[in-house]
């Protein structure tokens, strides 16, 4: 064991089969190769949150029995996003302590960890989205919620929403075809009530999606542009849309200088739309808004240093320090930066 030192060693010697699945802005397959570069910090983690990264190893001996086991794992990262070898190794050794070298007695414990600082719990959305991912994934069936999904997307006004669950919904948006969507969200989606929505779109961001649900989503959106809970809700479902062009669209109406941007928006665009941020014509908008913001709510530090730790934006990012050419209120924000540094 004195060889060991990653997580994904440890896995392929203790003979598991595993996948991994990154938590930090929505829930994305890694290969294991990917992963294995990361915790190694060969490469930087390419979407960070709050300088960590965020994991769900998903693994099995099948010597052992069919049973799956899961840890979230949260790895700390240094200012250029890679994986802080202290941590990593810490979280080693706590799990070859737990545990044993060859996952022995996983069974006995159930896969479970003792109470450690990199675990973490995901929040019941995020747990039902990954458990639908995940089932699909190993070509299991949904859970038994799902039937009744099914059933009351189909028709809504004829059903009760309040008989669903939370995880039924997650599988009729993970379980379901393309086109099913798309004829859901066309021909349902103005019928829903919120508390439905809710559940659904958070369960969308996880999926790519089609124009045609896109744009049903972004005019829902519009409809409700009072409400900016609403209105943050469908920009997250929006989180892997094909239709850039029409998101971005969105977004630059969002961002646009006629009125200021409500905070909720700008923490969503930062945190599920990062990669618009790499179009000069969104960046600026964006930190004039976040600007703007700060001068009610010290917003501003936070947000800028998360972005700057995502390697496709962070030359982007720290170019906005040396702009000659600013508001007021983001030149008063930057300084703040600085004052802050010393």
């Amino acid at each position: 064991m004195q060889d060991i030192s990653t997580i994904s060693e440890f896995l392929l010697q203790a003979g598991t089969q595993y996948c991994v699945y990154d938590l930090s802005r929505g829930i994305r397959p890694l290969s294991t190769q990917q992963f294995l570069d990361i915790e190694a910090a060969q490469i930087p983690h390419p979407f960070p949150r709050q300088q960590h990264g965020w994991f769900a190893l998903l693994f099995n001996n099948k010597q052992l029995s069919g049973q799956h086991y899961i840890w979230f794992v949260k790895l700390p990262l240094d200012e250029l996003g890679k994986v802080i070898d202290a941590g990593r190794l810490e979280f080693l050794q706590i799990i070859i302590t737990a545990l044993g070298q060859q996952l022995e007695n996983a069974e006995k414990a159930n896969g479970q960890l003792p109470d450690n600082p990199y675990s973490f719990v995901p929040s019941q959305q995020q747990m039902a989205d990954f458990n639908s991912l995940s089932r699909k994934s190993l070509g299991l069936a949904p859970s038994q919620h799902h039937a009744a999904a099914q059933a009351y997307f189909s028709n809504p006004q004829q059903q009760d929403w309040q008989q669903l669950a939370l995880q039924g919904i997650s599988d009729f948006v993970v379980f379901s075809s393309q086109t099913m969507l798309t004829n859901i969200m066309n021909e349902q989606l103005t019928h829903l009530p919120t508390q439905v929505v809710v559940s659904l779109f958070s369960s969308l961001e996880n999926q790519t999606l089609n124009k045609t649900v896109t744009i049903a989503i972004i005019d829902w959106a519009k409809k409700h542009n009072n409400d900016n809970r609403q209105v943050a809700l469908a920009l997250r479902a929006l989180s892997l849309s094909t239709a850039e062009t029409v998101v971005s669209q969105f977004i630059s109406q969002l961002l646009s200088d006629q009125q200021q941007t409500p905070l909720e928006l700008l923490i969503v665009i930062a945190g599920r739309h990062w990669q618009k941020l790499e179009q000069d014509s969104l960046l600026l908008p964006f930190f004039e808004q976040l600007a703007n913001a700060n001068v009610d709510e010290p917003v501003f530090a936070p947000l800028f240093a998360d972005l700057a730790q995502i390697p496709s934006l962070r030359e982007r990012v720290l170019a906005i320090l040396r702009l000659p050419e600013k508001s007021a209120a983001l030149a008063d924000a930057i300084g703040q930066l600085f004052e802050q540094r010393t």
